[in-house]
């Protein structure tokens, strides 16, 4: 049998297919819908990202949050410019993780490194012209992604979906800070202060 003698599926099939997805999904937990969504959009930025010749994905997602101002994370900051640590928190890595993606991203011609005029033993990470273009252009595919994947969100879903997930991470902080803290074992050693590392809040919890 050749491929023209073959019958094209019915264009009532696919619908029918998401038909019961989307029953299946309708009866789920609703957190598990939460990791399901998390989940595709990784996928979908992971794509993205893919796309990117000579750039890792976390190569990339460090020079989009130089590029403009905000990573993974809630820390903000002045687009195009951070200090090691601030860009370390906008991406929600430690900075020795970022130690090595930042070599990259200068060795590319993307990223320089400028001590402040006031304080030289300040350095930031400026943002190259080529580095800016660079970025745009992983921009634009990532907006392209978001699109996609929120074509059919209403803004009144949108409101909905937003309000959702703020109270569950304000519900989790709040756990966190309720909870007792653990006991000391002598036999271990002391728990890490954290209370200098912008990484994390004053609870010592990553914000994120």
């Amino acid at each position: 049998m050749t491929s023209a003698d073959r019958t094209p599926p019915s264009a009532a099939e696919e619908p029918q297919d998401r038909s019961e997805l989307r029953e299946r999904l309708e009866t789920a937990p609703i957190m598990r819908l939460v990791g399901l969504a998390g989940q595709a959009v990784g996928n979908r930025f992971r794509r993205a990202f893919a796309e990117e010749d000579g750039l890792s994905p976390g190569a990339a997602a460090v020079l989009l949050g130089l590029a403009f101002g905000q990573g993974r994370g809630l820390e903000a900051g002045p687009p195009g410019r951070a200090t090691h640590s601030e860009l370390a928190a906008r991406c929600l890595i430690t900075p020795a993780t970022l130690t090595g993606v930042v070599s990259t991203l200068e060795k590319a011609g993307y990223v320089r490194r400028d001590r402040d005029r006031a304080d030289r033993r300040v350095v930031w990470l400026v943002l190259t012209e080529p580095g800016a273009v660079r970025a745009r252009q992983i921009g634009a595919r990532i907006t392209d992604a978001n699109d996609e994947l929120m074509k059919q969100l209403t803004p009144e879903l949108e409101e909905a979906v937003r309000g959702f997930l703020i109270t569950v991470i304000e519900n989790d902080l709040a756990i966190f800070q309720e909870a007792p803290a653990l006991p000391h074992h002598d036999s271990g050693p002391p728990a890490e202060d954290r209370s200098d590392d912008p990484r994390f809040s004053d609870s010592g919890r990553p914000r994120c």
